[in-house]
């Protein structure tokens, strides 16, 4: 049940109808270590850790191109993963893995469940791989329940879906037939979908809303990208894709830091009378929902340059109440209407490979 006694200051501002800001936190002094780099075509792969709030740690994969340097700035995109009901893997679902570097086991069972992704939702390229190549500095972490901040369900699952027989960390898991795989892996998918409303409760016990803390991660990681010496700090943007969607605009109405996104595929209008499901906790701040609908961020994100994208037969996003969602952010940049863009692509809920590249035609007129 989501319970709404956690911000006793709601009330009042209902009342007097100021719209409610979510909880951003305070300026984190950012702070990396460099755990392993590897150099690719045009750029380096650096896999990094560093602090989102006091004493919280995320790990995350940091694309720097050639050349970039204190004389040489480049700008940069930070890339927020999706949703998926897949949790095992997160910033895996925009950057090639590092093999050397995965930390769930000796088999490569992440490497392999990072490319099924890419390969069903982005046509086979890794994303942000791409903008690394196109002269961007890239930086995604992991949402807290998705990668390395995914539970032992979450990564046990991953290995029976993806590992090698022979390697299961599990003898258990080695040594089952068939059938029984088949009804643990149903098991431990059904386990970790619901341990979502659990992770809610248990961090609403603590006065905090889930995805208020996956802003302030955001947030934090934008400030990190702002402070690295070869970036430049003014051409800083966001992409998201799906709930990295929702991240994205969430981060550029509260992040001065971002100068534009580019949010594809999560927008639509508010059904009040609609039922939470599990993968909701992590989008939902409840206050904010209370009081207005979707496409009111537009009140926050106003005049700061915004793409959004979504298919015209993505059955998540009916294109309906897409359109009227994007009639309510309209509305909120009337003032500057040039600095708002609302697309529709002929496609279901995917980033194929021409919205990919009017995504980089985007990043490049905003950025470069």
């Amino acid at each position: 049940m989501i319970r709404w006694s956690i911000m006793t200051l709601l009330g009042f501002l209902i009342l007097m109808g100021k719209p409610y800001v979510p909880d951003a936190g305070r300026p984190v002094r950012p702070q990396m270590t460099e755990i392993a780099a590897g150099s690719r075509d045009g750029y380096e792969c650096r896999y990094v850790e560093f602090s989102v709030e006091r004493g919280d740690r995320v790990r995350a994969y940091l694309l720097v191109p050639d050349g970039a340097s204190r004389r040489n700035r480049r700008p940069a995109v930070l890339m927020l993963h999706d949703h998926g009901a897949r949790f095992d893997i997160g910033k895996e679902k925009l950057v090639r893995p590092m093999e050397e570097v995965l930390q769930y086991g000796a088999d490569d069972h992440i490497m392999r469940s990072s490319q099924q992704w890419i390969d069903k939702n982005f046509d086979g390229v890794y994303l942000a791989d791409s903008l690394a190549r196109l002269g961007y500095v890239v930086l995604v972490a992991d949402a807290l329940y998705w990668g390395e901040r995914s539970s032992a369900d979450a990564q046990r699952w991953s290995e029976l879906n993806y590992g090698d027989l022979p390697h299961l960390s599990m003898e258990s898991d080695r040594t089952m037939d068939t059938k029984a795989r088949k009804d643990t892996i149903k098991a431990l998918k059904n386990r970790v979908y619901d341990g979502q409303e659990l992770l809610y409760d248990s961090l609403y016990e603590r006065d905090v809303i889930w995805a208020e803390k996956m802003l302030r991660d955001d947030i934090a990681s934008a400030r990190l990208l702002k402070s690295l010496p070869y970036v430049d700090a003014d051409n800083i943007g966001a992409f998201g894709f799906s709930m990295g969607a929702h991240r994205c605009w969430m981060l550029a109405a509260f992040c001065k830091d971002i100068k534009c996104g580019v949010a594809l595929s999560w927008m639509t209008t508010l059904d009040r009378e609609e039922r939470m499901k599990a993968s909701d906790y992590s989008m939902a701040v409840m206050p904010m929902r209370e009081q207005m609908d979707f496409g009111d961020i537009g009140m926050y994100l106003s005049p700061k340059p915004m793409l959004f994208l979504s298919g015209d037969s993505d059955h998540l996003f009916p294109k309906e109440k897409v359109q009227k969602a994007y009639e309510i952010l309209q509305n909120h940049y009337s003032g500057c209407p040039q600095q708002l863009q609302t697309v529709f692509f002929e496609g279901g809920h995917h980033c194929g490979r021409q919205v990919q590249a009017e995504i980089c035609r985007y990043l490049d007129a905003n950025l470069k």
